[in-house]
């Protein structure tokens, strides 16, 4: 059987090995189902194959070797496509470009395993072969240059936009109290101004931090020991009360709420989804928070608001890094760090976020956390590189 004819007859053998070396790719690849891993290969297997029957001279074939094959006009290829969701996806160059290595070697090896008789056609066969793995690998590496390139970007703009705010807010403050000072007047309410932005950049860092480690590999060590949930969230909610005295906090407490958790990084947890919440939320409305231990297995914390409703396909991306801001003029960017290191917290003790949002009900962020995550996950951050 013919290379091109044994590529189209077993892409599904193919693709099980693909997927299974796309799985290893970590961290980016933790928690990509098989659709995901796939993404586009199967399409770009496929133009593989098509291309190698297509008629060739001597001269395109050298003009290919070359790399100096004639432009595609119109829709983006497969592996243009790859190439472009890969680096979304937050995997690597290398890993990339491994991608298709391992797809390379996949093919040629479960086609020889057939014992071809490896005459001239077979072995121009092989060459055409890696002409277009070469060819669909380059358009697959200069979009994911380009996609990483984007992103990187907009992540700084984003970053300093944010800085901005609570900077500027110093600054003003600053400015106040030196005039007070040689006015001899007191100003009450900017020393708490000034603490409350620095409170927001510290934050903001740590959360920063945090992201940088996951891509750098050192991931966020957890370190479950016992506690009361309740405990944790009325300190919470209480430090976040005086810190924010003109909103309504309401804390309720249900049933057995023992578990075994890294009590800091679930601190951290619910005061990052109490403060997205009051950001985003109404400025009247309360903010209701709510642990519940009824159930034998599981903790359940939920903190609600009330305000504009977020659309369905955004709730699905909201723990995920730099995501259009909610109700924002032109849906701006923000860094959305404090969610996604809600959830990568969540993960790590191996429990689920998720979050709902509708006109009636408000927008509700829930996290499902086992009492005892065992041996869950010593990392928070298996799913996402720095770019």
């Amino acid at each position: 059987m013919g290379l091109s004819k044994f590529i189209t007859d077993n892409t599904d053998s193919i693709m099980e090995e693909f997927v299974a070396f796309a799985g290893e790719q970590l961290p980016a690849a933790a928690n990509m189902d098989f659709e995901a891993l796939r993404d586009h290969a199967r399409q770009v297997l496929a133009a593989i194959a098509l291309d190698m029957r297509q008629p060739q001279t001597m001269r395109q074939q050298r003009e290919k070797s070359l790399g100096r094959a004639p432009e595609r006009k119109g829709a983006e290829t497969a592996a243009e496509t790859h190439g472009f969701q890969r680096a979304a996806a937050g995997f690597d160059v290398k890993q990339t470009a491994a991608e298709y290595r391992a797809l390379r070697a996949s093919v040629l090896r479960l086609w020889l395993n057939t014992a071809p008789a490896l005459g001239r056609d077979d072995v121009f066969e092989m060459v055409r072969f890696n002409e277009s793995m070469d060819e669909a690998l380059a358009e697959s590496l200069l979009f994911f240059s380009d996609e990483a390139a984007r992103m990187r970007n907009l992540f700084l703009g984003v970053l300093s936009h944010e800085l901005r705010t609570p900077l500027s807010t110093i600054k003003v403050s600053g400015q106040s109290l030196v005039i007070g000072a040689s006015q001899k007047k007191e100003m009450p309410g900017v020393a708490d101004r000034v603490l409350r932005a620095s409170g927001r950049i510290e934050s903001l860092l740590d959360d920063l931090l945090d992201y940088v480690r996951s891509g750098l590999g050192e991931g966020m060590r957890v370190t479950p020991t016992a506690l009361d949930m309740g405990i944790v969230c009325e300190r919470i909610v209480a430090e976040l009360r005086a810190n924010h005295p003109g909103r309504t906090l309401e804390l309720s407490l249900d049933g057995d709420l023992q578990c075994v958790f890294d009590e800091q990084r679930i601190a951290q947890a619910i005061s990052n989804l109490i403060g997205n919440a009051m950001n985003y939320g109404g400025a009247d409305a309360a903010v209701k928070v709510c642990a519940s231990g009824r159930d034998v297995a599981e903790v359940v914390l939920t903190v609600k608001n009330l305000g504009k409703p977020i659309p369905k396909e955004t709730c699905e991306s909201l723990f995920e890094p730099l995501v259009r801001g909610v109700g924002q003029a032109g849906g701006a960017y923000n860094l959305g760090l404090g969610l996604y290191v809600v959830r990568e917290i969540v993960h790590a003790h191996g429990g689920k976020a998720s979050a709902t949002s509708s006109q009636e009900d408000g927008t509700v962020f829930t996290l499902r956390l086992p009492r005892d995550p065992g041996e869950a996950s010593t990392s928070a951050f298996r799913g996402i590189r720095m770019l």
